[in-house]
C-alpha cells in the first residue's frame, strides 16, 4: 500500500529523523525513496496536550508540534550535527462528529473498527518538518476520507488476532492497508497514505521547499574562501555590515580594537554596547539592516544577543574567545545562526575586491 501511493522524495533532500515509532509512516518513507533515515520517539504524554472535544487540526497540529520540541531538545543534548531535519506527525479518526486517538486496548479497538463496517470516517494529520540548521518550521494539515462497504463476520477478529498490537498503534484503531481491509474498502479520499499517517505529496513539497531555502541561501551568501571559515569565507557577509557587541567604546578594552579593525575591513561597523550610553545597547535596537555580529561580550549576554540577532532575520555571527562559551554557540544552533569562533585581529579576511 505504501509503495502504490508515496510520492517520491525530492532530489537534493537532507538527511531525515522520524520523531514516530509508527510502521505505517517508516514504511511510507521508506515507500518515498528515502534512505538512511533514523527514527527517534519524542516520549511526551500527548494526552495531555489539546482539545479532544474541539478543532481535531488545532489538535493534531498541538501534538506534532510538542514531539518536535522534545526532538529537538533532545537532538542538541546529544547530537552535533545539525544538517538534519525533524518530521514529526499526528492524527487523529473523526467519526460521528468525535475525536478518535489510539485505542486504549484491544477490546476498544475491536468497538472501533467494528462501527466503520458501511460507514465513512475521516482522519485529521498533521505534518511537521523541522530543518534545524536553519531553524525553519514547516506545518501542513492533511485530511482524508474513507468508505467502507458492509464487513464480514470475523473481519475485525481476524485483523485483531493478526497484527493487533499494530492496531493500538494506529489513531482510531484504523489501519486501512492492512491486507484483510483492503477488499472492504469502497472509496478512498485524500489519498490511503494519508489516512496512514502521513501525507507524502505534503511532505515531499515541505521538503522542496527546504531544498530551496537552502539552495537561495547559498547562492546569495557563497562561501568563497572555505579556508576563512563559514563567516569570513563569505565576502557579502564578511564585507558587508557588522553590528560589534561589547564595551566598543571604552578605548581600554580589545572591543575597541575590534571595532576598529571590522570597521577598517567591513562596509560598515556599528557599536552594540550593553555597558556605555549614546550606542545601542543591544542589537535589537540597531536601526537598519545588519549582516553579521560580532560577539565580545559575556556569555549570559551574548547567548541573549544571539537570540535577538535571530529575531532580525541575521543568520550569521563572530564569537571572539571568551565569547565563545558553551551556551552562546548552543543559543546559535537553536536560533539557526551560523558560527565562526576566533578573532577579527589574528584571522585572515577576504580579499576587498570580491
Amino acid at each position: 500500500a505504501a509503495v502504490a501511493c508515496a510520492a517520491p522524495l525530492p532530489a537534493g533532500a537532507p538527511r531525515l529523523v522520524m520523531g514516530s515509532k509508527s510502521a505505517s509512516r517508516r514504511a511510507l518513507l521508506e515507500a518515498m525513496g528515502c534512505e538512511g533515515f533514523d527514527t527517534r520517539v519524542a516520549d511526551i504524554d500527548e494526552f495531555a496536550i489539546g482539545d479532544r472535544r474541539g478543532d481535531p487540526a488545532a489538535l493534531v497540529t498541538a501534538v506534532a508540534a510538542a514531539k518536535c520540541d522534545a526532538l529537538l531538545e533532545r537532538h542538541f543534548a546529544a547530537e552535533t550535527d545539525d544538517d538534519v531535519v525533524l518530521v514529526t506527525g499526528d492524527q487523529v479518526v473523526t467519526f460521528d462528529g468525535k475525536i478518535r486517538e489510539k485505542p486504549r486496548d484491544l477490546a476498544e479497538a475491536k468497538a472501533f473498527a467494528q462501527s466503520y463496517s458501511g460507514a465513512a470516517c475521516g482522519t485529521v494529520g498533521c505534518v511537521i518538518t523541522h530543518d534545524v540548521a536553519r531553524n525553519e518550521r514547516r506545518v501542513a494539515v492533511h485530511e482524508a476520507t474513507v468508505n467502507f462497504s458492509e464487513f464480514p463476520d470475523g473481519l475485525v477478529d481476524a485483523i485483531l488476532a493478526a497484527d493487533g498490537e499494530i492496531v493500538l498503534a494506529c489513531a482510531g484503531g484504523l489501519m486501512v492497508e492492512h491486507p484483510l481491509l483492503q477488499p472492504h474498502v469502497a472509496r478512498v479520499d485524500g489519498g490511503v497514505d494519508s489516512l496512514m499517517g502521513l501525507s507524502t505529496p505534503v511532505l515531499a513539497r515541505q521538503l522542496e521547499d527546504v531544498v530551496a531555502a537552502r539552495a537561495a541561501a547559498a547562492e546569495a551568501h557563497p562561501l568563497v574562501y572555505p579556508d576563512l571559515g563559514p563567516v569570513l569565507g563569505r565576502p557579502s557577509i564578511s564585507r558587508g555590515r557588522w553590528a560589534v557587541i561589547g564595551d566598543v567604546t571604552n578605548e581600554r578594552k580589545v572591543a575597541h580594537t575590534i571595532f576598529e579593525r571590522i570597521a577598517l575591513e567591513a562596509a560598515d561597523a556599528e557599536p552594540v554596547s550593553p555597558y556605555a550610553e549614546g550606542v545601542a545597547s543591544s542589537v535589537t535596537d540597531l536601526p537598519g539592516p545588519v549582516d553579521v555580529a560580532n560577539v565580545v561580550v559575556s556569555p549570559k549576554i551574548g547567548a541573549a544577543e544571539i537570540a535577538a540577532l535571530a529575531a532580525r532575520g541575521v543568520r550569521y555571527a563572530f564569537l571572539q574567545p571568551g565569547a565563545d562559551a558553551a551556551n552562546v554557540v548552543l543559543a546559535a544552533r537553536k536560533h539557526g545562526v551560523v558560527v565562526q569562533r576566533g578573532c577579527v585581529l589574528v584571522n585572515a579576511w577576504p580579499p576587498k575586491d570580491k
